[in-house]
């Protein structure tokens, strides 16, 4: 009888779309377009996206946007997050502010990266200007060791516009999967833009 009530509510809720929208996987190019959806890109083919649900507290404090993956998400994953300038970050108390300059900004952004206890034994191979959805940015390129031991190699892009944080990025093991991905990464960072 309490089973019955409670499901009876979680689906009044569920139809009623109190609960929210929950979280996507799809193939490219299938999922819906939100209202939210201001950034849109080319996005490679044969390959997953993951949408966060909608509650999803920890995605939407880091803005996460859109997750890709073609051979699942611990082997590569490009991440497109979108975050109000002011929002505080995971790792670290430095903030950001819409006057900063670019490197500035890559500044604040690499100390988070620098705090995260995920990442060991950090080497940065690249900390230069670039520009990302047509704003001038940042782009910083770094080697970490995970939890699992494996060597990993990441490139962010990332610029302060409209008052947002907005970041591209790819993950991946160095030996293999990141040199095979990053043309994906590179063609997505050239197409990605503001919708008009």
């Amino acid at each position: 009888m309490i089973t019955l009530r409670i499901l009876t509510v979680i689906l009044a809720l569920s139809l009623g779309g109190c609960v929210g929208r929950p979280a996507k996987f799809a193939p490219t190019g299938a999922h819906e377009i939100l209202s939210t959806d201001q950034l849109e890109a080319e996005w490679p083919q044969e390959w997953m996206t993951l949408r966060p649900a909608e509650k999803d507290e920890a995605a939407n404090k880091e803005g996460v946007l859109l997750l890709l993956s073609r051979d699942g998400f611990t082997i590569q994953t490009i991440l497109l997050t979108k975050r109000q300038v002011e929002a505080e970050f995971k790792h670290t108390r430095k903030t950001l502010s819409a006057e900063m300059l670019p490197q500035e900004a890559a500044e604040v952004v690499l100390d988070n990266v620098r705090a995260n206890p995920d990442a060991v034994d950090l080497h940065i191979v690249e900390n230069s200007p670039a520009t990302l959805a047509g704003a001038p940015g940042f782009k910083l390129n770094f080697t970490y060791r995970g939890k699992s031991g494996l060597q990993r190699q990441s490139v962010l892009y990332g610029c302060l516009d409209k008052g947002m944080l907005v970041t591209l990025s790819l993950d991946a093991p160095k030996r293999h999967y990141f040199p095979k991905d990053l043309p994906a990464l590179e063609k997505v960072k050239e197409t990605l833009r503001w919708k008009s």
